[in-house]
């Protein structure tokens, strides 16, 4: 999988009538070179975001990304990229 750093996909604003427990779960990789946020999901369960991980994790690698943390989240993310122009 190869990532394409330079498109910005919108998603609809969070609706205030979602509860937390209703959310999705959504793998949010960051990365300090490039300094980008990458929203991977959605995923039903935090055991299936986890099972696609490792899968994100070394495609970024591959791209000689630096600094890589993960975390898991409950969220409807506005974009799934982010990146500074720096």
């Amino acid at each position: 999988m190869v990532l394409n750093k330079s498109i910005r996909l919108r998603l609809p604003l969070k609706s205030p009538w979602i509860k937390q427990s209703q959310l999705l779960w959504w793998l949010v990789i960051k990365t300090a070179k490039p300094y980008c946020t990458y929203y991977f999901g959605p995923f039903v369960s935090s055991q299936e975001a986890r099972i696609h991980q490792a899968g994100y994790v070394e495609d970024l690698v591959e791209e000689q990304a630096e600094g890589i943390t993960i975390q898991l989240k409950q969220c409807q993310p506005k974009e799934l990229t982010i990146c500074s122009k720096s």
